[in-house]
């Protein structure tokens, strides 16, 4: 699986993130970590409210995005509304972690 997110805020405003993780087929989805840590997916290391892990983002073969926060300090946002449980997001649409707003812009199966 293919994902494209933009950096929406900071100092990688406009920054395009190409990532790629393999489907799992235990569960048929493609999990993608968010956060401060350097082996996040999405490395946010600029930002000291991002959690060094704060949100996944589970896609599924059909490409349907799950967002999920990870217990994180300063929350995870779609729009702005805090989730708290793991929520459905569309491609296209802001979400935020700290104070990062992202987006994510494509999806393509490899």
């Amino acid at each position: 699986m293919l994902v494209y997110i933009m950096v929406m805020s900071g100092p990688d405003d406009g920054l395009v993130l190409k990532l790629q993780q393999p489907i799992n087929p235990d569960n048929n989805v493609a999990v993608f970590s968010i956060g401060r840590r350097e082996t996040c997916d999405v490395c946010i290391a600029f930002d000291t409210s991002v959690s060094r892990l704060h949100a996944r983002l589970l896609i599924s073969e059909d490409k349907k995005i799950l967002l999920t926060d990870e217990d994180s300090r300063n929350g995870t946002f779609i729009g702005r509304q805090r989730i708290k449980e793991p929520t459905f997001i569309q491609a296209g649409e802001l979400f935020r972690v700290g104070n990062t707003w992202l987006r994510i812009q494509s999806i393509e199966k490899d």
